[in-house]
C-alpha cells in the first residue's frame, strides 16, 4: 500500500484512516467479540503512528494531548476500563482477620505478620504495591535513570526515623526502644508521581497499639533487623523455611482474598478478584474521605497529584447510606401519595397480582 496523499487521494489512505477510525469506534478483535481493550487500541495507534511518520507525514495520535480526537478517545476507554475493574478498599473485618491469622502462625518474622503490620501501616499512608512489595519473593526491584543510577523502590528501614515524645532521634533495637517511640517520619525517596524525597509523619496511636501505624512501621524494622537485612534494602521481609523472603504484591492478593473469603464464604469470583495489593491504597483513601476529610487533605497526606483519587468513592459504604438518607424526604412524600390515594389505584392492596409484561421489543433511549 503506497500512501502518498493526507488528502485522501490515495485509495490506501482511505483505507488506513477507515481501518483505524474503525478499530476506536467498534472495536472488534481477531475472535470477532465486541470490545478492544485501551491498551490494544494504543498499540493500533502506535502501529498507525510509525507509518504515518515513515510516510513523511505528522502522526495523527498523541495520547498526552487533551485535544486529540483519537488519543482522547483511547483515554477515556482506558478510564472506563479502570473504573469497570475498580479494586476493592479493605475493612475492619478484614484487618481483623488478618490479625488472627498472623497470631496464629508460628513466628512474629512470619509472612501474616509482615503483611498485617503493612495493612496497619498501608491504612494511614496508603501505599502504592511498589513502595512495599517486590514482584520476585528473592529478588529486588530497581528503578534504573537515563543515567544508568539504580534505586530500589520499596521502603528501606532507612526510609522510616522515629522520634520520642522529646523530638529525639530513637533508633530501634528491641520492643522496649519501641515503646519510647512516638512518631515516625516516613520519606518517599521515589514516587510514581516525581515527588521524590517527600516526607509525612505519623503520630503514634496511645490506646489502639495493636493497629497503631507507628508501631507497625517499627515492628517492620524490628523484623528486617533480625533477620539481618541492611537498612538500605527492602524493609518488607519475612522468614520462610530458615531464610529471607520478600513480601510479593501476588501473595499480598492471595492472603487478602483468603481474608475476605473466610468472612464472607459466599464471595463470588469476580468480587474476589476485585480485592489485590492496591486494595491497601484505595482503603486508605475511603477512610479519610469517610471520616470527611477534604480532597486537598486527601492529595497532601496520600500523595496524589489529581484528583484521580476520586474513581475510589463512587460506591462505599458511607456514600450508600448517605445516598439513601438524602432521598428519605422524597422517598417519605411518594409513600404519603401511595397511601393517601390508594383507593384509587387498582390492585394497590396486592401488587404481586398485577401482571407486568417483560417484553422489550424494540428499546430504544436517546436520553442517556
Amino acid at each position: 500500500m503506497d500512501i502518498q496523499d493526507p488528502c485522501g487521494n490515495e485509495p490506501g489512505w482511505d483505507i488506513l484512516v477507515a481501518t483505524y477510525v474503525g478499530f476506536l469506534q467498534y472495536g472488534v478483535n481477531y475472535t470477532n467479540k465486541d470490545g478492544l481493550r485501551a491498551a490494544t487500541l494504543a498499540g493500533y495507534a502506535k502501529a498507525v503512528n510509525k507509518l504515518f511518520t515513515l510516510r513523511g507525514f505528522t502522526p495523527p495520535v498523541d495520547l498526552s494531548d487533551p485535544d486529540n480526537p483519537s488519543g482522547r478517545k483511547i483515554m477515556n476507554h482506558q478510564k472506563e476500563e479502570d473504573i469497570a475493574v475498580q479494586r476493592y478498599p479493605l475493612n475492619s473485618e478484614i484487618l481483623a482477620k488478618l490479625a488472627s491469622s498472623a497470631a496464629l502462625s508460628h513466628s512474629i518474622d512470619s509472612e501474616k505478620n509482615l503483611v498485617f503490620d503493612m495493612t496497619c501501616l498501608g491504612r494511614f499512608i496508603g501505599p502504592r504495591v511498589s513502595e512495599y512489595a517486590q514482584t520476585s519473593a528473592k529478588k529486588v526491584d530497581y528503578h534504573v535513570y537515563p543515567s544508568g543510577t539504580r534505586v530500589i523502590k520499596a521502603f528501606t528501614a532507612d526510609d522510616f526515623v522515629f522520634y520520642d515524645k522529646s523530638g529525639h532521634t530513637l533508633i530501634l533495637t528491641d520492643d522496649a526502644s519501641l515503646d519510647q517511640a512516638h512518631k515516625v517520619k516516613i520519606t518517599w525517596r521515589i514516587q510514581k508521581n516525581r515527588q521524590n524525597g517527600q516526607k509525612i509523619t505519623i503520630s503514634g496511636e496511645k490506646t489502639c497499639l495493636t493497629v497503631c501505624p507507628m508501631r507497625a512501621a517499627g515492628r517492620m524494622v524490628l523484623r528486617a533487623r533480625r533477620l539481618s537485612q541492611p537498612d538500605d534494602m527492602p524493609v518488607a521481609c519475612y522468614s520462610y523455611k530458615g531464610t529471607q523472603h520478600y513480601l510479593t504484591g501476588t501473595r499480598i492478593a492471595q492472603l487478602f482474598r483468603e481474608a475476605v473469603k473466610a468472612i464472607h464464604p459466599n464471595t463470588s469470583k469476580d468480587d474476589l478478584s476485585r480485592y489485590s495489593a492496591h486494595s491497601l491504597r484505595v482503603w486508605a483513601c475511603v477512610l479519610l474521605d469517610e471520616a470527611g476529610m477534604s480532597p486537598d487533605f486527601i492529595m497532601a497526606r496520600l500523595r496524589w497529584m489529581g484528583n484521580s483519587f476520586r474513581m475510589y468513592l463512587r460506591d462505599t459504604g458511607i456514600i450508600q447510606d448517605k445516598h439513601r438518607d438524602v432521598l428519605r424526604a422524597a422517598s417519605q412524600e411518594i409513600i404519603d401519595l401511595i397511601t393517601g390515594s390508594s383507593a384509587q389505584i387498582p390492585n394497590m392492596a396486592g401488587l404481586s397480582t398485577v401482571d407486568v409484561d417483560n417484553t422489550m421489543g424494540e428499546y430504544i433511549d436517546d436520553m442517556d
